[in-house]
């Protein structure tokens, strides 16, 4: 996403860069202009008090007031504009407070009147993709503004009937400052008009904006419920703009991003130390050698995926060793006894617990080997054949070997293959190894324990006397 906004404001920056060459011998003027940078609106809306003794709701339950705004918007590019901004409403709130001793229920209403200057940034036009070219009809807008303020605040007791008193009379001078940000969601609905939903949160700068008037000292007041706070208000409003100019587009909904593709390209030098055609500052694979097929990001085109570039690979579709330059190494059809004499020599020396079946971990890296190449042979089956020593009566040994032999495959057939594949059998003491070892304090430790062994064979050859236990 950081390329498409870096590649797009290259483009911007050609474009501009093209559009003065090409008036470079003409001044701009009003006819020059392409697009409608005035409009006007109106809005009318609701608002409510937040932040203040008296409120818009709470007591009496929701009692918003109301909101009118004008405005007057110069367009200073695609993203930003400028307004003079002028509104005014009155506001409606209550409160229940004691005041001088007695708990009353406060009504009070605020006349106001504004003018400030406003900034406008359109969000959806600055953040716009190069590659977005879909009809642009929404944006996103935010606000923020400053100016001057007057109102008049005026409050009455209900539950006592005093008539209203204005607590404070505010006019127009350089010292009513008051501030607002927000945002709006704005529809172009046709060439000229423009329907907008605004929110904006006005912040007063005064305390008495309420109609709470000033804190008395000695006296527990209306003013007291928020003391230390300045009076705010939120205002949402449903407008309309009206674009003035004689051009078919506004500049705000004009994304200059669009018509680039039209602009004669100009291509941007760039650094390519190994001429792949990919840039250094984009290229992944700096140094690739030369005549080679490249991918976007300047590595070398691997369409089988076999680690061998296509450009030396003779069988480009087809997976194969480097060793055999990228193409399949031919099927050597492996004897099952062969398979069988590696399983044995794979798993030569697994221990188990003394007296158990229970493998050794030290033993596990033997059986993954057994796994690999009874995976790369699915279509054989093999007896394995759990073997003891001498030590012990048979009936002990035949159980404990068949025990080793069925714990030999469940790890096998834990890590994938077939149960089918691998037959448990138990050969006890049966066919030692070394036949001299019976009993056991004829030889010395290495041979009793090269008898405790597990073998692999082909399975249907002769096994006679033999009981199979899965």
């Amino acid at each position: 996403m950081m390329r498409t906004y870096l590649f797009s404001l290259i483009g911007i920056l050609c474009f501009q860069l093209t559009l003065s060459q090409e008036n470079q011998t003409e001044k701009f003027n009003s006819k020059s202009k392409e697009f409608n940078d005035w409009y006007i609106s109106a809005f009318v809306g609701a608002n409510w008090l937040q932040n203040t003794d008296l409120v818009s709701w709470g007591y009496h339950g929701f009692n918003p007031g109301y909101d009118f705004q004008l405005q007057v918007t110069k367009e200073i590019n695609h993203a930003f504009g400028l307004s003079v901004f002028g509104q005014f409403g009155k506001t409606h709130q209550y409160a229940k407070a004691p005041h001088f001793g007695t708990w009353n229920i406060f009504e009070g209403k605020t006349e106001y009147f504004g003018l400030n200057i406003m900034g406008d940034l359109n969000l959806s036009n600055l953040l716009r993709r190069v590659d977005n070219r879909s009809e642009f009809k929404w944006a996103l807008h935010a606000y923020a503004g400053a100016g001057i303020i007057q109102y008049k605040a005026k409050r009455r007791g209900i539950e006592t009937e005093t008539p209203w008193e204005t607590t404070w009379d505010v006019k127009l001078n350089d010292r009513t400052f008051y501030g607002q940000v927000g945002a709006g969601l704005r529809h172009k609905l046709s060439k000229r008009i423009d329907l907008e939903l605004r929110g904006m949160y006005v912040m007063t700068g005064d305390e008495e904006f309420d109609g709470s008037g000033q804190p008395l000292p000695g006296f527990i007041t209306l003013a007291d419920r928020e003391e230390g706070r300045d009076d705010n208000m939120i205002t949402v409003s449903l407008g309309i703009h009206f674009k003035l100019g004689k051009h078919k587009e506004s500049l705000q909904w004009h994304s200059p991003l669009q018509g680039i593709s039209n602009a004669p390209v100009i291509p941007a030098p760039c650094a390519d130390e190994d001429n792949d055609g990919v840039c250094d500052l984009y290229d992944k694979c700096p140094g690739t050698p030369a005549g080679y097929i490249v991918d976007g990001s300047g590595c070398p085109l691997d369409t089988d995926k076999d680690g061998v570039p296509d450009t030396i690979d003779e069988c480009p579709t087809i997976p194969g060793p480097p060793t055999n330059n990228g193409c399949p190494l031919p099927i050597i059809e492996v004897s099952i006894g062969t398979i069988s004499t590696s399983l044995t020599e794979a798993i030569q020396g697994i221990e188990f617990d003394f007296d158990k079946d229970v493998i050794r971990p030290v033993s596990y890296p033997k059986l993954d080997q057994a796994f690999y190449i009874l995976q790369a042979h699915p279509t054989y089956k093999f007896y394995v054949e759990g073997h003891t020593d001498a030590a012990g009566s048979v009936a002990y040994n035949q159980n404990l070997s068949e025990r080793r032999a069925a714990s030999v495959v469940r790890y096998l057939v834990n890590k994938g293959i077939p149960s089918s594949q691998l037959v448990p059998l138990g050969k006890g003491k049966s066919e030692l190894k070394w036949a001299e070892c019976d009993p056991t304090s004829n030889c010395p430790a290495w041979k009793n324990l090269e008898n405790r062994r597990v073998i692999f064979k082909p399975y249907g050859e002769p096994a006679s006397d033999l009981e199979y236990k899965n």
